[in-house]
């Protein structure tokens, strides 16, 4: 009987193939998640990814950053280059790999000297009979294939030498988390904590084990856990394989009875199809026939006047008219009074029951006794919108024959935020039912919706969860990676652009993360100041610095540039805010006390405002804004209001200065507008806030923002605020 292989090697076969190239581990390195993989095959992992993005570990699918792309700062797995040798020796005492010894120049090993870590000849072994070999313990390769691993296992390896002093490294440094030796305790490691290695090392083994005790306590339960999801899949692979019986008993009994009605109908087609021909064939040789006879006498006449002679044609002329005349009589006879044709109206029409086209394609139905969830559907506003700490009501309908039992869970689960609520289903008329529930958490979000714990169809849904203005208080973000930012306004992508006054265009995504710049040195920028998006995501940046305005794509590359230093219609002093509406382009005239009115490709079209006081005059204006009904907003910095023009330049209102003082407003400098005004009040350090005809409706941010510039809001309600250097959000 042949042998089989060894459990012990077939085991470290395993433990020494790597799971990704299937092969002998080279170079091991230990990712955090505590599984290894060859150096190269993680390398060539994570080349599959973005730099400096995560990629899962093939084993557990755990996010893993590579440091600096370089698996050289990874732990290296030193005990699989030990299972390696192990290996290797396991491999050798079973005879897979030819033994030779290992201590002189080449016998055929018979044995191995644990002491010596060695395979040995029978000359070795004699040799270790010696007084220097006293007590090392040999074994012989058939006593290895016995005791298995035990009998090779081989003492740790020596500490390494430290790269820069030559000296054993038998020290752990705590604060550096690295072995060091005893010099460089004196020059690098000076004043840390660190420990030999061999008295540190007990209390590591027992700080892990304490750590793997709980996890050890887990596996009955997951143990559990998992025959229990056994259980249940064989007994639905049983109920399925009994459905499928079922089922195709049902269908087959259908398809016997549809194929005894085709039948049926194939045969009376088929006699009334052969009656038809039979009527037909009967036709067409009396048509062939009276065909062959006319043509018969008009090759005869043909002939006759080709060949005959005048006496010979004479002769035969009262025969021939007689003929053709009686033949003319005759067919004409028939034309007149033809034997009707039999008719090529032969078909078969095969009507359906409606009744059983609406069993067929919608009563059946596959259900557990329970409503259906895959059958559901959601309606209602509140599964589209909703209002911060307000119930809102959706709708639930079932389409289906089975109700809500009392103890159907309906579940309402926040992607954004991980929250989750149990809902109360309320009936309000067959398989129709209403759920309410009460956002607590603000912004865009995805909400998961399950009847016992299945999603529903359409779900998760995504629900803008807005916030009022009244509610704004305190900040929820801050982007910091700014050096001296100005403006900001968003694109048709919901990326926030801003401007860096030391003449930088950042773009970044809405968690705050950079994702693209412009550089001055790419088009000479100077002091840059408002920005500025049109319908096709070109830029429009204000350089303050060089009294000019540039147009640039949203690659960042300039398509054309307008102004430069003076008063004059095609001339610009220190341009600050910018907007753009439709074909036209608002530019505030900051020195000039204007604002200039220019095309989308930077021709002048008209100037509005002059220095003043009265209504269409500013004094130093700063920022512009024109909402979605073509009204225009200016911040009328040193007159303290916002003046509302119509698109031609025409007054409106002003927006501050109340009586009351509540909506004053000191030095306005930026200005945004959605379903509100939102006002960058500089020398009040807040954002007011007011409604479009100028009723002020609160403020929000003083002690948490200081000398302030641009606004702008996303389309989920966040109010991104300029402060000092940073972007606050609220």
């Amino acid at each position: 009987m042949a042998e089989g292989p060894d459990p012990v090697v077939a085991d470290l076969e395993q433990e020494v193939t790597c799971g990704i190239c299937h092969d002998r581990y080279q170079e091991p390195k230990l990712l955090p998640c505590c599984h290894y993989y060859c150096k190269q095959c993680i390398l060539t992992l994570s080349s599959r990814y973005r730099p400096n993005q995560p990629f899962p570990c093939p084993d557990c699918r755990e996010p893993t950053l590579l440091p600096d792309n370089n698996p050289d700062r990874l732990t290296t797995a030193f005990f699989i280059n030990r299972m390696k040798a192990l290996h290797s020796r396991m491999e050798k005492a079973h005879g897979k790999l030819e033994t030779t010894c290992e201590m002189c120049s080449g016998g055929k090993a018979t044995a191995f000297c644990r002491q010596c870590v060695s395979f040995i000849c029978d000359d070795c072994v004699k040799s270790h009979k010696m007084k220097v070999f006293s007590g090392h313990a040999i074994s012989t390769l058939d006593e290895l294939k016995q005791g298995g691993v035990k009998e090779l296992t081989f003492e740790s390896p020596p500490p390494p030498k430290c790269e820069d002093h030559e000296e054993p490294k038998k020290i752990f440094c705590f604060d550096c988390n690295k072995l060091i030796c005893r010099d460089c305790i004196v020059i690098e490691h000076a004043g840390h904590n660190y420990e030999f290695v061999k008295k540190a090392a007990p209390a590591t083994r027992k700080k892990l084990t304490e750590h793997l005790s709980p996890l050890k306590n887990l596996l009955p339960d997951l143990s559990t856990a998992v025959n229990q999801v056994k259980g249940t899949k064989q007994k639905i692979q049983a109920q399925k394989e009994l459905t499928e019986r079922q089922v195709n008993a049902k269908f087959q009994e259908l398809h016997d009875i549809l194929d005894r009605c085709k039948v049926r109908v194939l045969r009376e087609s088929s006699a009334l199809a052969d009656s038809k021909m039979e009527k037909l064939t009967i036709q067409e040789k009396g048509v062939d026939l009276s065909l062959g006879t006319a043509q018969s006498l008009i090759d005869f006449v043909e002939r006759t006047l080709e060949n005959a002679s005048d006496e010979e044609l004479i002769t035969m002329q009262e025969q021939v008219v007689s003929r053709i005349d009686a033949e003319v009589v005759k067919r004409g006879k028939e034309a007149a009074n033809p034997d009707p044709v039999e008719k090529d109206d032969f078909g078969v029409e095969v009507f359906v029951c409606e009744d059983l086209k609406k069993l067929c394609e919608n009563n059946v139905i596959v259900y557990d006794g329970k409503v259906d969830p895959t059958k559901c559907t959601v309606e209602g506003d509140g599964a589209k919108n909703a209002e911060i700490d307000k119930p809102t009501c959706f709708s639930i309908n079932t389409h289906q024959p089975q109700q809500f039992s009392s103890n159907t869970k309906v579940t309402l689960k926040s992607l954004v935020d991980e929250s989750s609520q149990q809902l109360q289903a309320v009936p309000v008329r067959g398989g129709v039912y209403s759920v309410e529930y009460t956002p607590r958490v603000r912004g865009r979000h995805h909400l998961l919706i399950s009847v016992d714990d299945q999603p529903i169809p359409g779900s998760p849904f995504s629900v803008f969860i807005k916030i009022p203005p009244t509610k704004l208080d305190k900040p929820v973000r801050v982007i910091r990676e700014i050096n001296n930012p100005q403006y900001m306004v968003f694109n048709s992508s919901e990326e926030l652009i801003v401007t860096d006054y030391s003449g930088y265009v950042l773009v970044f995504d809405k968690k705050g993360k950079q994702i693209r710049s412009i550089s001055r040195s790419k088009h000479g920028f100077g002091c840059i100041s408002g920005v500025a998006v049109d319908k096709e995501d070109n830029i429009y940046v204000c350089d303050s610095g060089k009294n000019c305005v540039y147009k640039l794509n949203k690659r960042g590359d300039l398509l054309k540039r307008f102004g430069t230093k003076g008063s004059g219609p095609k001339e610009l002093n220190y341009p600050r805010g910018i907007a753009v509406a439709g074909d036209q382009v608002f530019v505030c005239d900051k020195n000039n006390h204007r604002v200039q009115v220019l095309t989308t490709e930077l021709e002048p079209v008209k100037q509005i405002g002059s220095y003043g006081t009265g209504n269409e005059h500013f004094n130093l204006p700063e920022d512009v804004a024109v909402d979605n009904e073509q009204i225009v907003y200016v911040t009328d910095c040193y007159n303290h209001r916002v003046q509302v023009l119509t698109m031609d330049g025409r007054f409106i209102r002003s927006i501050g200065k109340e009586e009351s003082g509540q909506g004053d407003l000191y030095c306005p400098n930026g200005v945004c507008v959605t379903g509100f005004v939102y006002v960058m009040d500089n020398g009040n350090n807040r954002v007011s806030v007011f409604t479009k005809d100028g009723q002020f409706v609160t403020s929000f941010g003083n002690g948490h923002i200081t000398n302030l510039y641009g606004v702008a809001v996303d389309n989920d309600g966040f109010v991104y605020v300029r402060s000092h250097g940073s972007v606050v959000i609220f």
